[in-house]
């Protein structure tokens, strides 16, 4: 089993601090996909230690990445206000490979909220290098929802019935229509950060959907 760094550490990629925490061996075995956890506007990376969702991949032998984004009112990355989204991308994909994903190994990534925005304009631009997006009530904000159509990518759509922020009957089944592999799991008694209200039902279709991308 892997053991999991038990900090975060910073990574200069393209004149950014990224602060990061990365599972060893991210590049050992190419057929095994890397989970790359992106977070929302109000959170950074350690809000997965709270969920105990490293620890659970550990656990499971997955390897993962947790990137503090360069935006966000609690990242501890160097904030970097970029025109476009698909701007990030190349500093990204950057990221990625000088953190010890392989060129060739396949990301999944999960993406909440303002996470889901980064994630979705990633897949957009590098379709090849993602299995699939696990995505909690994304956000759209900068997305070019044009394109979104025509991803066809397996798409893990999380939402919680308490939502006030992006309500699941207003945003999240319009985005399971436009996204045509998507499919839309509700969870009761959440709200907007469904993994911080229900941690083991999080986990539960986190991992079921992990498992069904990588029969």
């Amino acid at each position: 089993m892997m053991s999991e760094e038990s900090n975060p550490r910073f990574l200069t990629v393209d004149g950014i601090k990224f602060r990061i925490k990365i599972a060893p061996y991210l590049s050992a075995n190419l057929s095994q996909p890397v989970v790359v956890l992106f977070h929302g506007f109000s959170f950074n990376l350690d809000v997965w230690s709270k969920t105990g969702t490293y620890e659970e991949l550990t656990r499971r032998s997955i390897p993962f990445l947790g990137v503090d984004l360069p935006r966000g009112k609690e990242t501890k990355t160097q904030k970097k206000n970029l025109p476009k989204l698909s701007d990030y991308v190349p500093i990204l994909e950057n990221l990625f490979r000088d953190a010890g994903i392989s060129v060739g190994a396949k990301m999944i990534i999960v993406g909440p909220s303002m996470g889901g925005a980064f994630a979705l304009t990633y897949a957009m631009e590098r379709k090849d290098q993602v299995l699939g997006l696990i995505l909690v009530a994304p956000s759209l904000s900068g997305v070019n929802e044009e394109s979104l159509e025509s991803l066809d990518l397996p798409v893990l759509l999380i939402w919680g019935d308490q939502d006030k922020i992006f309500p699941v009957e207003e945003k999240g089944r319009a985005i399971k229509q436009t996204l045509s592999c998507s499919k839309l799991l509700i969870v009761k008694g959440a709200r907007h950060p469904v993994y911080l209200d229900r941690p083991n039902e999080f986990h539960e279709l986190v991992f079921d959907f992990i498992e069904e991308l990588e029969a």
